[in-house]
């Protein structure tokens, strides 16, 4: 039985504080890596390519990124629980993305891929952070959620900082091969601290006999095995986009299969539910991350700002930073007065929000496409402000949804569903932002008609989820 430890320091166990400062720093240099990737693709490797072209295949290649980073940390968990144990599995992970971003500075095509390779399977050993967290207190441990609350802020903290640091003071100072150091710099920093401070968790990681140095040496070499496959997925989008829908398709399959097995029709509905509620993650996902891809060259060549324009990557952190303990507060409020809205209306709430925030930048946009001049900053600030609305009324319920609706023996694979669900969400991401740049129509008109669209489908969905709520909560038998 893993031991809560004891030390406290402000309120908190000490090793809190220690993955805390882990947490800042791996974050920092993803959300420094993603600020500029796309941008930095479209201008070096695919620079031979037209402009249109090139944007393009930058947004489908950091999409297909994204894809496999949530795809590989189902594959990571189950290695870090049966294989290397969490710690040495997050410590694996930090050398290894320390490593590969390091190595994006390298300017070849061959060698960048290599380093992206390397990074999506190495990040996928770090899942055991969100756990290590937990392990830190007891069972009944009042202090539990408020440590998650500290931990959610500091992923934000690192993601605010990275833009500005990696992208806008390091990339467009100095050239963007010194941002990708930054971001090594950044997580090179945690794997340090972790690597001298953690023997205070060997007594909180639950009993293992696993994780010796053979354990280490048989990842490794899975992992250099691997390398080159992960190459040709990521030069290859389309395989992406099989081999994510295809390990989703069989995962759901096996929820279906496994409520008919039981005979347990209660059960069997919560899982229709849970899946429906999938469908609508993916919708909302598949819609809001166009921060790192379209929403990005959007702000670069047609919105006045008076700073750089990867800094609007660091609006998202930043208001989840103000808003998430406001919304924390509200549910309570509002299920003191039952009005607290039920987990599949909160859903049909997060499509509303970001259907709304297409629909704002749609109509700045033709009204530049109409008049000329370029969008005003403010309007891209409103853009992040309603997503992260969206995002906090839809992404935090639906961690709880899962672990709610799940059989408890299943739900670690019913997590996995739903990160598979955003792996899925990345590559249709990719393919929406192609269409903004390879449409019929030129320049920003073309945005403008792919972000009528997505208002369109969003307001669609939100308006089908919100009549649907009453239904699908009572698929959920109470559990919502």
């Amino acid at each position: 039985m893993p031991t809560p430890i004891d030390a406290d320091r402000w309120g908190h166990p000490r090793s809190l504080w220690m993955l805390l400062g882990v947490t800042v720093g791996l974050n920092f240099a993803f959300y420094g890596f993603r600020s500029f990737v796309a941008p930095y693709l479209a201008a070096t490797f695919f620079a031979h390519e037209a402009a249109d072209a090139a944007m393009r295949d930058a947004n489908l290649l950091t999409a297909g990124v994204g894809a496999l980073l949530y795809g590989t940390h189902v594959f990571g968990g189950w290695i870090a629980d049966n294989v290397l144990g969490e710690i040495r599995a997050l410590r694996t992970a930090l050398w290894l993305e320390a490593l590969a971003l390091g190595l994006m500075s390298w300017p070849t095509r061959t060698g960048f891929l290599l380093a992206l390779a390397l990074y999506v399977l190495g990040a996928g050993l770090s899942i055991p952070l969100t756990v290590l967290i937990g392990r830190n207190y007891g069972p009944q441990d009042p202090r539990r959620d408020a440590g998650y609350t500290l931990f959610y802020l500091a992923i934000n903290l690192g993601g605010f900082v990275a833009p500005v640091v990696c992208a806008d003071w390091i990339g467009r100072h100095f050239g963007y091969r010194y941002g990708f150091l930054a971001a090594s710099a950044g997580v090179a920093f945690s794997a340090l601290l972790f690597h001298l401070r953690s023997a205070a968790l060997e007594a909180a990681q639950r009993p293992t006999r696993i994780g010796g140095p053979r354990a280490l040496t048989g990842v490794l070499g899975g992992i250099l095995v691997l390398l080159y496959p992960a190459m040709l997925l990521l030069e290859h989008p389309s395989l992406v986009a099989a081999a994510v829908n295809g390990v989703l398709g069989l995962l759901l399959a096996y929820f279906v299969f496994s409520a008919v097995r039981r005979g347990d029709r209660i059960q069997a509905e919560r899982y229709v539910a849970m899946l429906l509620l999938f469908v609508a993650n993916i919708v909302f996902w598949a819609l809001s991350l166009q921060g790192a891809t379209s929403l990005n060259f959007f702000a670069r060549d047609y919105v006045a700002a008076p700073f750089d324009f990867s800094v609007f990557q660091s609006l998202n952190p930043l208001y989840i930073m103000f808003l998430a303990p406001l919304l924390a507060l509200l549910w309570p409020w509002l299920g003191r007065r039952r009005w607290d809205p039920s987990t599949p209306r909160k859903f049909g709430i997060g499509l509303l929000f970001v259907a709304l925030s297409y629909g704002v930048v749609y109509e700045a946009a033709g009204a530049v496409t109409a008049g000329g001049g370029r969008v005003s900053w403010l309007v891209l600030a409103a853009c992040y402000l309603l997503q992260t609305i969206g995002e906090l009324a839809l992404s935090p319920i639906g961690y709880a949804m899962v672990t709610r609706l799940a059989a408890p023996e299943e739900a670690s694979l019913a997590m996995g569903g739903w990160f598979f669900g955003i792996a899925m969400a990345y590559q249709l991401s990719g393919r929406i932002a192609a269409m903004t740049t390879m449409g019929s129509l030129p320049g920003i008109a073309g945005y403008a008609h792919v972000y009528g669209q997505l208002f369109g489908w969003g307001l669609a969905a939100a308006v089908l989820y919100l009549i649907a709520a009453p239904s699908i909560a009572r698929l959920m038998h109470g559990a919502h």
